[in-house]
């Protein structure tokens, strides 16, 4: 089992207890060769799949207040799947954008090869504003729930049995 996110090389050094998290978020990209009918490949490695759930846990610590979650179990999987697939679209972008080539025949036809990222940028932009919503949401949630300590709020009774409401 590998020490560090760094130590992950391939799909064995994953921790197993992080595999289904890979899966899960696999699962949400549908990112499988028999679904892909152009390209007949999986565009993301595990090893990719689980830098990005990384990457988006470390998002979620250094967003104030800062945190120091260490497991995937510790963030709720709405904001690992979406800060995921964040990092996924901005990898394959980056590397869509590197290997872009425009040409024009003589006909005045234009192909752009390696161009299909380009289409994802208003799914880029809806899911960034969900994400970072969902990150302070869920922050400030917990930092109102923390405050409390052990006195408890006269909002837990809110939908329970009335009791605490006027």
């Amino acid at each position: 089992m590998a020490g560090t996110a760094f130590d992950v090389t391939n799909d064995e050094t994953i921790p197993s207890a992080d595999r289904p998290y890979v899966n899960r978020l696999r699962r949400f990209l549908q990112d499988q060769d028999v679904l892909n009918t152009l390209d007949q490949v999986q565009e993301s490695t595990n090893v990719d799949l689980y830098f990005a759930l990384q990457d988006s846990m470390d998002e979620v610590n250094i967003t104030p207040p800062l945190t120091t979650y260490s497991s995937f179990v510790d963030v709720p999987w709405l904001i690992l799947k979406l800060g995921g697939t964040l990092n996924i679209l901005i990898s394959q972008g980056i590397l869509s954008a590197r290997n872009q080539l425009t040409y024009n025949d003589t006909g005045g036809i234009q192909v752009s090869d390696l161009d299909k990222y380009g289409r994802y940028v208003n799914w880029f932009n809806v899911l960034i504003a969900k994400y970072q919503r969902a990150i302070i949401g869920w922050k400030l949630t917990k930092n109102v729930e923390e405050a409390y300590g052990d006195v408890p709020s006269e909002y837990r009774d809110i939908g329970s049995d009335n009791q605490g409401l006027i």
